[in-house]
């Protein structure tokens, strides 16, 4: 074993450093791909950056050209099984990552090394198509500056500089480019929408709530804390009980699973407009809504209207043009009471139709209590009375329903999330011929005291229903929220069920919690900072900042002169500090020889131009032989001090001494 051990470090203190930075820099810029590639193309392309590494180490052998044709075939083949084309977001990184790799196994000329790294600069920005995090933009300035040494040290593989001189150098280029970057972000004219469009991943998965509902599809979000939108009030924040985030609706049910019928066509029809009737001051706000690959936007229930670039289904809900695959930034309008469409009754039979023998238990209790019932409303209160009544448990981990998941739970477990109370109310209201949907989106939210803003995460998700009552139109009923305090399994749940008893009995935290909270809470400050100063830095944002600086109504052509006219001044003030940093170095060494020569030039014994030192001395030696001594003596010391490996000590001192006696 230590034999085995001393034969790899020694193999290892052959391995050149360039290829060393290279191959760590490309490693980290795959790292994060590692989650969101199939195993199918992550794991090929790891094993041939190991495969690399062992050609460093003279362990093994790249194959031959044959071998490599064969596995670029395969590469292919795994990337159309993984994806079924080999275009778009997912499908294009995939394909660049493994034929990058591919490329190592055939890098042995300085171009093949250009090459690499230059599309490992390229791997370091498809990260961005997926995180745009300030962690992950953390992240990647550090293998950007990895990709950068190793460029620098393959370009000067010729000098024997110190690996630290490279990396020296590469972080100060990268500092001299921050400028010019900075520069390039404020004043790059922005324009609406993307530069270009990626096809749509088929296989691209998506966070927080689904376009279906099941049971435990949203209690699967309830221990998920990630930041689902973040929201800031322009005026006072509504109480928690009116912060419902109308998302999605609901209107095929199947039995089990909860769906919307028009889903594919969501966005392709025409905006529908919203009838409403609004009571009470409106609340205006900004939305930061976090990527989720989906379509549908979230409002606080009533929106007003639909922000730009997007449209409003039948079912007042808001879909964009394309997925929210990057952070998306809108300002809009609501009415947190309101009348909504309490005109006509709905035409659509979706949202009465049930399947046949589903839920026959939940029919009878319907048509009991609607026989008991004196009009519409009457009827939905009794509904609400027996869940409150009859020991109805709210709890994050229900129990599995497998047969007929309605009457499993109002008649026999009793024990459910928001989307068992959700489905099961809006079951029982269309067994009595009332039109019902289900609304999925998010409930409440927590305030940070540290950047006066709103955080709505997933584990915020909920499930609420819509009823359509005869002259007030589609009401919002939550019966999850008519569950009494008792009943409810986790003490945390309690904000959502009723946050007034929620904040008599809450405990208050220990110092520790409190430190933590506030830590937490400082990051999110900074996320959020990041979010809009960075990441929704759009033309609204651009216009907005420049009319700060005095630069209201600026055209883009004046705003590309004023950015050549910027970049001009940053590069004029770089050169001007490494001109000062890196004053030409004085040869003290040369000037004294040279004053020396013009000594004897003075009497008529000039050095030729192309004359070395020890030729010179011998030539002028023989017309001046009295101070052939002299000649010698300053020769000899300026030649050691100029080539030689070990130099005198305080050998420049005598030689300027001895030029300075040297009185020809």
């Amino acid at each position: 074993m230590e034999h085995l051990r001393q034969a790899l470090a020694w193999r290892w203190r052959q391995v050149e450093r360039p290829q060393l930075w290279l191959l760590a820099g490309l490693a980290l810029a795959l790292l994060p791909h590692v989650g969101r590639l199939p195993w199918l193309l992550i794991l090929p392309a790891m094993l041939l950056l190991g495969w690399r590494l062992g050609f460093e180490l003279k362990l093994l052998r790249l194959p031959p050209r044959t071998l490599r044709w064969l596995l670029v075939g395969l590469a292919l083949a795994a990337t159309w099984a993984s994806y079924h084309t080999f275009v778009g977001r997912q499908a294009g990184v995939a394909l660049l990552v493994i034929m990058l790799c591919l490329k190592l196994m055939e890098m042995d000329k300085p171009r093949d090394v250009a090459i690499v790294i230059g599309l490992s600069y390229f791997v370091v920005i498809t990260v961005f198509l997926f995180d745009q995090s300030l962690l992950m933009g953390g992240y990647m300035l550090l293998v950007v500056t990895l990709l950068t040494t190793a460029l620098t040290a393959f370009s000067r593989a010729s000098a024997t500089l110190p690996q630290r001189a490279n990396l020296r150098l590469a972080a100060t280029l990268l500092a001299q480019a921050a400028p010019l970057a900075l520069l390039l972000f404020v004043l790059f004219p922005r324009i609406p929408g993307p530069l270009w469009h990626l096809p749509s991943d088929g296989s691209s998965t998506s966070t927080g709530l689904s376009d279906t509902m099941a049971p435990g599809n949203i209690s699967r979000l309830s221990d998920n804390d990630a930041v689902a939108f973040r929201v800031r009030f322009a005026g006072e924040t509504p109480p928690q009980d009116r912060l419902y985030w109308r998302g999605l609706a609901l209107t095929h049910f199947d039995g089990r699973t909860w769906r919307n019928p028009n889903e594919t066509r969501r966005g392709l029809d025409v905006s529908y407009s919203i009838e409403y009737t609004a009571i009470g001051e409106p609340v205006d706000y900004t939305l930061t809504l976090e990527p989720h690959q989906r379509r549908w936007l979230f409002a606080l229930d009533m929106p007003a209207s639909a922000p730009p670039h997007s449209t409003v289904s039948a079912d007042i809900e808001i879909i964009a043009r394309d997925s929210v695959k990057t952070l998306r930034q809108y300002t809009l309008q609501s009415y947190t009471e309101y009348r909504l469409d309490a005109g006509s009754t709905p035409r659509d039979f979706t949202y009465l139709s049930l399947p046949s023998g589903t839920a026959l238990r939940a029919r009878i209790l319907a048509r009991q209590l609607r026989a008991e019932s004196s009009d519409d409303a009457d009827y939905m209160q009794r509904v609400l009375d027996f869940i409150r009544q009859q020991p109805f448990y709210y709890t994050r981990r229900p129990p599995l329903l497998l047969d007929d998941p309605v009457d499993e739970f109002l008649f026999d477990s009793r024990r459910g999330f928001c989307e068992h109370y959700a489905s099961a109310f809006t079951v029982l209201m269309r067994a009595a011929g009332l039109p019902a949907r289900v609304m999925t989106g998010y409930q409440g939210g927590e305030d940070n005291p540290l950047g006066d803003y709103f955080i709505v995460r997933q584990s915020d998700a909920h499930a609420w229903s819509e009823v359509w009552l005869r002259g007030r139109g589609w009401v919002r009923v939550d019966p999850t929220a008519v569950i009494p305090p008792g009943r409810v399994e986790n003490p945390a749940d309690l904000e959502r069920i009723d946050p007034a008893y929620a904040a008599r009995t809450r405990e208050t935290p220990d110092w520790a919690k409190r430190l933590w909270r506030k830590m937490g809470f400082g990051w999110d400050r900074v996320n959020n900072a990041w979010n809009q100063w960075i990441i929704g830095y759009d033309q609204g944002a651009q216009r907005s900042f420049l009319s700060r600086l005095g630069l209201e109504d600026i055209d883009w052509q004046r705003m590309v002169g004023l950015l050549f006219g910027g970049l001009g001044l940053v590069v004029a003030v770089i050169a001007l500090q490494l001109f000062r940093r890196r004053p030409l170095r004085r040869d003290a060494v040369g000037e004294a020889y040279a004053r020396f020569c013009r000594k004897l030039a003075r009497r008529g014994l000039p050095r030729k131009p192309a004359e070395g030192a020890q030729d010179y001395s011998q030539r002028v030696i023989p017309h001046r032989p009295e101070l052939a001594a002299q000649i010698q003596h300053i020769t000899h010391l300026y030649q050691r001090l100029r080539y030689a490996r070990a130099t005198p000590r305080d050998g420049l001192r005598h030689l300027k001494q001895a030029v300075r006696r040297f009185r020809p």
